[in-house]
């Protein structure tokens, strides 16, 4: 059964399904009228609805959760044990975990789950929304169960005992609730309570981020919690906003069969069953070879699993079946970069047709572009951008000041270069565009086009002296290197590598991870965890330090795992 905003399978009822999917549609319009541009950004989501505890049990994610929010490859899932007016404030609360993902929030489970118990009491009143009603049974277990020390609750990740164990659970959703209520909707704390989002989802603990927002150690804060659950009345508050009736004329409809596997493989998916998932899509596959979804799915697998050129080959397939998933061209596009660089231009080149104002999309695809000699085609690419955030500045300035200097626009790319200088915070920013304004004055008389004065990136160096123009992935003239055995990568502050050479240890800045190049055995990128190494063989590039960067041999530009 489909409506405007979901797709619906169950094996329930007919009726009950009906009644869930119109309460999913004005759980939506709530939203839409709140947060439009969250929801905007969502794709259809599918709900999977059981009948019976029975047939829900092989798919539940622990011991005690009725219902869960998924999002698996390219779609959304919300999956619930059965259907009917009592599940609607659990269909709100996993509905809200979808919001919080797609409002690009990265919260702790204390916090994701008690803004999602928050919303899902949400009471129409008249053309207004009543959000904050007391939940009598999480409020009663409050105050007669033993309380657990907010410091416990907040430290708890996703593999804790006070989250996948029914026993300690109830602590995480009952105490996590209580607090983002007087946090969210108390006079004394609401005002800060966007700031404590912003500042917990940019990976500030909850303790650190509560007690620099609000002024208070946690235990003060702890205090006037336990005092606001034994007090005489909670807050609430009335949003301007109607739950919506969907006017969808709702029919259902037998299920593909195909559709029904595969998304029951897509809601199986987790780490505990990753072979399980394998074997599902693997054998979809074999008797569906020319659907897609499948392909896609079997790729996001494998990446997870850091198997790159099998997620490669898979992305590669489901991209010819016909599958245009902006998440999986971007992801795909920029995996095809190193290997398949006119696949990358195709596949960005794609995502850039569907998602015309998405920034990172063009940035990448003139990247690809640039390092493929169509300079052309980088201000092509780049043309309609009319507004920049700092961050992506630079790079946009630097690639049409190198794309307008191979094309022979000194004027452009002088321009581009002196904004560059003007707008960086970083010192690698400002030489790079010192070095782009020296080539220039160098070369200026050179050629009509200027293309001939510019060095092939794959040629020797010409022996008359030029300053070369700097490169966004590689130089144009080798880079030192030496061999050693990679044993440590430090994670902090700044990132270094360690490396145990016959002349002994040297330790490399990572100042930028994404101008680090690492190859894999086979030529494949490779992802790197912080810690202890296997002690493997490597060949490292690397830039001199300089006298900025005391204390490290150099600037890791390159990792080259030995064979």
């Amino acid at each position: 059964m489909a409506s405007s905003n979901f797709e619906m399978y169950t094996t329930g009822g007919e009726r009950s399904a009906r009644d869930t999917l119109r309460y999913f549609e004005q759980v939506h319009s709530f939203f839409a009228q709140t947060m439009p541009h969250t929801v905007e950004k969502a794709p259809q989501v599918r709900i999977v609805a059981f009948n019976s505890q029975k047939e829900y049990e092989p798919y539940r994610i622990n011991e005690f959760a009725v219902a869960y929010y998924q999002s698996s490859g390219d779609h959304d899932y919300i999956v619930m044990s059965h259907t009917g007016a009592e599940t609607f404030p659990t269909a709100v609360h996993e509905y809200v975990h979808l919001v919080v993902r797609h409002s690009n929030l990265h919260l702790p489970p204390w916090l994701n789950e008690g803004i999602a118990e928050l919303y899902s009491t949400l009471r129409p009143m008249g053309d207004k929304i009543l959000v904050g009603v007391l939940v009598p049974g999480r409020h009663q277990a409050l105050l007669q169960e033993k309380w657990v020390p907010l410091e416990t609750i907040m430290g708890a990740g996703h593999d804790s005992p006070y989250y996948n164990e029914k026993s300690k659970a109830g602590s995480l959703y009952n105490e996590g609730w209580a607090l983002t209520h007087m946090l969210a909707l108390s006079p004394e704390y609401h005002t800060k309570f966007s700031q404590l989002l912003r500042s917990i989802s940019d990976g500030t603990p909850s303790a650190v981020a509560l007690e620099q927002a609000y002024g208070k150690p946690l235990n003060k804060i702890e205090t006037d919690l336990l005092g606001y659950l034994r007090g005489g009345r909670f807050q609430g508050v009335l949003i301007p906003a109607k739950l919506e009736q969907s006017g969808d004329h709702l029919t259902a409809e037998p299920a593909d069969e195909f559709n029904v596997k595969l998304l029951l493989a897509e809601i199986n998916d987790r780490p505990s069953k990753e072979d399980a998932t394998r074997k599902a899509l693997e054998d979809l596959i074999a008797g569906n070879p020319k659907r897609p979804e499948a392909y896609v799915d079997l790729a996001y697998l494998d990446w997870r699993q850091k198997r790159s050129s099998e997620a490669r080959e898979n992305f590669g397939e489901a991209f010819d079946l016909g599958s245009r998933n902006p998440q999986m061209l971007w992801l795909y596009g920029r995996m095809a970069e190193t290997h398949e660089a006119a696949r990358s231009i195709q596949v960005l080149g794609e995502l850039v047709k569907q998602e015309p104002d998405r920034l990172d999309a063009r940035l990448e695809l003139a990247s690809v572009q640039y390092r493929t000699h169509a300079a052309k085609d980088v201000l092509e690419t780049l043309a309609p951008v009319k507004k920049v955030t700092p961050e992506d500045a630079p790079r946009l300035l630097t690639l049409l000041a190198l794309a307008n200097m191979e094309v022979g626009d000194r004027e452009k790319a002088r321009i581009a270069a002196n904004q560059l200088k003007n707008v960086s915070t970083k010192l690698e920013d400002r030489d790079r565009a010192d070095s782009i304004l020296r080539f220039i004055d160098n070369n200026a008389s050179g050629s009509a086009t200027g293309v001939a004065s510019i060095p092939d990136r794959d040629a020797p160096p010409p022996l008359r002296h030029r300053e070369p123009p700097p490169e966004l992935q590689r130089p144009l003239v080798r880079r030192p290197s030496f061999a050693g055995k990679f044993v440590e990568l430090q994670c902090g502050p700044q990132t270094k590598v360690v490396v145990d050479t016959p002349e002994g240890k040297k330790l490399l800045l990572i100042d930028d991870p994404t101008k680090l190049l690492v190859n894999g055995k086979n030529g494949e990128t490779m992802d790197l965890t912080c810690g202890p190494q296997k002690a493997i063989q490597v060949r490292v590039e690397y830039d001199p330090a300089g006298s900025n960067r005391p204390g490290v041999d150099g600037v890791a530009r390159a990792i080259h795992f030995e064979p």
